[in-house]
């Protein structure tokens, strides 16, 4: 899992050695890396809907800078499917401003 900060899609030096291993278990048996990332209170906006659509752009700014980090590491891109989910799946509480943090993440799954 890459925890990102609030309206962040930047990895930092600690998720690069996480997606080196991934890589590196990628290759080692030719798995399938799929990656879904989410939002969490990372937009604001005027209404519902328009904070709903940049939630979603962030989870998917998150899903494409993981897997553009995993193609650079030699993963195939015909090997990585992206997901963007984003608010709709909180794995934290997120009524607290820890649960929330621990919200903006993406979770990758190596597919064997």
């Amino acid at each position: 899992m890459i925890q990102f900060g609030a309206g962040s899609a930047g990895l930092t030096s600690n998720d690069f050695a996480i997606l080196q291993r991934v890589a590196e278990m990628q290759r080692n048996n030719r798995a399938t890396v799929r990656i879904v990332a989410h939002a969490q209170q990372d937009a604001s906006g005027s209404s519902a809907d328009q904070v709903a659509r940049a939630n979603y752009e962030v989870s998917r700014q998150r899903a494409l800078a993981v897997a553009n980090q995993l193609v650079r590491l030699g993963v195939p891109a015909n090997r990585i499917v992206a997901e963007a989910a984003s608010d709709a799946e909180p794995a934290f509480e997120t009524t607290s401003a820890r649960g929330i943090a621990a919200n903006r993440r993406a979770e990758i799954f190596v597919d064997f």
